[in-house]
């Protein structure tokens, strides 16, 4: 059996109310007759003749008439119909299925997807869903009448839920469902449920943790899992990006940089097929684009080493690996070392080497051996050593402690001929793994 999928730009969903969906508040599409049927077309002008299955998704409800309208939605099936499509699933809250809409798709083996999340009607309203079970029920019975199948979308790790609610709403929904997903709940940038997440209220949970909590439903056929709906990273919606402006505990420990932290460690997962490289951080943003690290890419490119390491930058606000330097809140904030008193040096040290202990245990996999270019005597190289010496990590300075004492009391260190001179040195003779 051969399939496609439809990722379907349908505006903002009529309810647009879950605490959790970030998919129903997109704003700036119009779903006009015209704006969907050219999306149609060029869906069906790829599709090709041995397709017999599509599967359409979109940001709410394929038979709400505000996201599809509905002639365009009679367009599409004939369309199916045309191209030998036999197998269609589409997306619906249970307000809009209706046995007129569903009588439309005779010659179609039709499958409908509800969104239930949890068979629990206080926790459906905890979360905004916008409907309780009676109105699933309801339509799971017209779906079942017009001989359409019902496949529902269960959540795990719902704020608030108890330690047997995923396993309640599985045994509700086995009874009345031909399939089941079972979805990893991710934090979506523009919901109430990220802003639970940024203030250590609720936390998702890790790959690893969602198989745990689903394995006991991996021998059922009727049931799939869905660790990673989206590519997850924090994506911090506009109206909480702000400078983080400062030194000391508020901006060392802030949540921004916490809950990124905790990504790197939980879910992340850097290049295998490259040995780490730990740089230092600058006050131009991104990194990239300040002198220091115009430098240092100058020398990773002659030398031909940038494909062999995966650079990660130290800073108050964590580890940063390079392909998020440009990401919020990285790309807006400021530590003025003038500032630090030495108790804040102190703390700067911990919070660090903690930072990276933890980095490195989750990726102990593949990170046997480290290198940095860092001055020796600065906080981060300080709590990397003790990091890198916790977790049986090998360490190397490209910048060597001989250079480093001929040249450390000289502006732009990291700069200076004489240490970019040893950065080439010591990438020519590194051997990464």
């Amino acid at each position: 059996m051969s399939e496609s999928t439809l990722i379907l730009k349908s505006g903002s969903c009529s309810w647009r109310g879950c605490m959790f969906c970030g998919y129903g508040r997109i704003l700036g599409y119009k779903p006009t007759e015209e704006n969907v049927k050219r999306e149609f077309d060029e869906f069906f002008s790829r599709l090709g003749n041995e397709v017999d299955t599509v599967k359409v998704f979109g940001s709410g409800s394929f038979l709400s008439e505000k996201q599809i309208p509905a002639s365009m939605r009679r367009y599409f099936i004939e369309k199916c119909v045309q191209a030998g499509v036999k197998n269609l699933v589409i997306e619906s809250r249970p307000e809009h299925i209706t046995e007129g809409k569903l009588a439309e798709f005779k010659g179609l083996n039709l499958t409908v997807a509800i969104g239930l999340e949890v068979a629990d009607d206080l926790m459906l309203d905890k979360i905004n869903k916008g409907f309780k079970l009676k109105d699933y029920e309801q339509a799971v019975e017209k779906l079942k009448r017009g001989n359409v199948k019902v496949r529902t979308y269960l959540l795990a790790n719902i704020p608030g839920e108890k330690e047997d609610t995923l396993e309640k709403s599985v045994n509700y929904t086995l009874e009345k469902s031909d399939s089941i997903v079972i979805i990893n709940l991710l934090p979506h940038g523009n919901t109430p449920l990220f802003k639970l997440w940024i203030n250590g209220e609720w936390n998702y949970l890790s790959k690893q943790e969602f198989k745990e909590k689903t394995k006991k439903w991996t021998s059922n056929s009727k049931i799939e899992f869905d660790a990673e709906t989206f590519k997850f990273t924090p994506q911090f919606p506009q109206e909480l990006k702000k400078p983080l402006v400062g030194v000391g505990e508020e901006y060392l420990t802030h949540p921004y940089f916490e809950v990124w932290q905790d990504y790197l460690t939980r879910w992340y997962e850097p290049p295998q097929d490259r040995t780490i490289l730990f740089l230092p951080c600058s006050r131009k943003k991104p990194y990239s684009e300040s002198e220091t690290h115009k430098k240092i890419i100058e020398v990773l490119e002659k030398t031909n080493a940038r494909r062999k390491f995966h650079e990660v930058m130290l800073s108050n606000a964590g580890l940063i690996p390079r392909e998020f330097e440009d990401k919020y809140p990285f790309n807006n904030y400021d530590w003025d070392e003038t500032l630090e008193t030495e108790e804040v040096k102190k703390r700067y040290t911990e919070v660090t080497e903690n930072r990276i202990v933890s980095y490195l245990i989750a990726h102990k996999e593949y990170i046997k051996q480290a290198y940095c270019y860092l001055k020796h005597d600065s906080e981060s190289y300080q709590a990397l050593e003790k990091a890198c010496l916790k977790t049986n990590v090998k360490l190397t300075n490209l910048l060597s402690k001989q250079t480093y004492e001929k040249i450390k009391n000289q502006k732009k260190v990291l700069q200076n001929p004489e240490a970019l001179k040893s950065l080439e040195e010591g990438l020519e003779h590194a051997h990464p793994t």
